[in-house]
């Protein structure tokens, strides 16, 4: 064919009308594209909308994240004097997200409760169409001045069966929280929370827990203190990475108590999270004798992790000379989170390896033996501490 046949040609002919469709098709497509998108004041609007049922005057404030399983995006001081808060929390199914836009109330200058939750956007989470209304509602119904301090799980909100998504958006939610308490809030110093939070396990026994200063030289921790620092220590042991301790002395009646408050994080949880575990540790004698208790104060990933119900099993367990090590099998677990166990028993058996490495010196000289000299040839210091402690 030639070239003058093949303009001619019905060839020719369709390939022209096909580009006048594209053509014609995509001006269209941009100029619908232009009239029906949504500008981010409009998508804000409709946030607004949702939320309060009409529109209210924001004025929009600085953001920052104060907790790690949350991010802030956006904040606004609403005319009512409460705080509009758009965060998206972490650690829902197969890692996903949740963003949601959280009503903080706040009146006198400090947290009252949460007005309302609303889900804005999902990542990989596949069956957010579960929880519902009736289920972001117990956010406004369940707060309390301890859950402000605490945060929410996802096993107190029921009416939804979704837990990784539950936990994404709990996490959201307590990322509002901890923004609004810390950037506008009345908060109580970080030591008054901290020694309450290990005052729970001692009852009425007056304890006193020591850490470090900005130096690292080994403070008492008070109640005033708004920070928080332990020893630092950052080793390995077995399946988990030892990060501080904190050192615990009381007195039971009859003689001085000293408790190591070791943090270790285990490894192998769901998906290689992990588990972080505070495990304390009694010394007597210079020598590590009990495990004290042992308490979850965080995680990464691990979507089950309020199944957990075993942690009472540590408590109490005798350290033996030629060691030990718990195992996440059999009658000791009681929960089906198989790999979160997991982490939680590296994390366990980390604490107790470390501890193993610490060099003390006994509180009182032994007794001599028979035939031996009065000297016991073991000085001890003031606090009766001493090695790398």
């Amino acid at each position: 064919m030639t070239v003058k046949g093949f303009f001619k040609s019905n060839v020719f002919k369709c390939l022209v009308t096909l580009l006048c469709v594209l053509l014609v098709s995509g001006i269209f497509l941009t100029i619908m594209n232009g009239l029906l998108a949504i500008s981010d004041e409009e998508r804000f609007a409709r946030a607004i909308s949702k939320i309060y049922g009409k529109s209210v005057a924001t004025t929009p404030v600085a953001v920052a994240d104060y907790n790690t399983n949350a991010t802030i995006e956006e904040a606004y001081k609403v005319e009512d004097g409460n705080y509009l808060v758009k965060s998206t929390g972490k650690g829902g199914y197969e890692n996903g997200t949740v963003t949601c836009w959280v009503v903080v109330e706040y009146k006198n200058g400090a947290v009252c409760g949460i007005g309302k939750v609303v889900i804005d956007s999902n990542k990989n989470q596949s069956y957010i169409d579960r929880v519902g209304e009736k289920a972001l509602n117990q956010f406004s119904e369940l707060y309390s001045s301890e859950v402000n301090e605490k945060g929410y799980t996802e096993d107190m909100i029921t009416n939804a069966t979704v837990k990784g998504t539950k936990t994404a958006i709990c996490n959201a939610v307590n990322g509002a929280l901890d923004y609004v308490n810390n950037a506008f809030g009345k908060v109580r110093a970080l030591g008054e929370r901290f020694l309450e939070e290990i005052q729970k396990a001692y009852g009425e026994n007056v304890i006193s827990v020591y850490g470090t200063d900005e130096t690292g030289a080994e403070k008492l921790i008070t109640k005033e203190d708004e920070t928080v620092t332990g020893f630092k220590v950052d080793e390995k042991h077995g399946n988990a990475t030892v990060t501080e301790y904190y050192k615990l002395k009381y007195n039971d009646g009859e003689k001085d108590i000293l408790h190591y408050l070791i943090s270790s994080t285990g490894n192998g949880g769901y998906q290689d999270g992990t588990v972080t575990c505070r495990v304390t540790i009694a010394i007597v004698g210079g020598k590590p004798t009990t495990i004290y208790n042992a308490a979850i104060t965080g995680n990464v990933g691990q979507s089950y992790i309020n199944d957990i119900k075993h942690m009472g099993n540590y408590s109490n367990v005798d350290i033996t000379a030629d060691g030990f090590e718990f195992a996440p099998a059999g009658d000791f677990l009681t929960s089906g989170a198989t790999k979160s166990s997991t982490a939680i028993v590296n994390a366990v058996n980390g604490a107790v390896s470390y501890i193993k490495t610490v060099k003390f010196e006994t509180s009182e000289p032994e007794e001599p033996e028979e035939g031996e000299g009065e000297d016991s040839g073991n000085d001890s210091d003031e606090n009766g501490e001493g090695g790398n402690a």
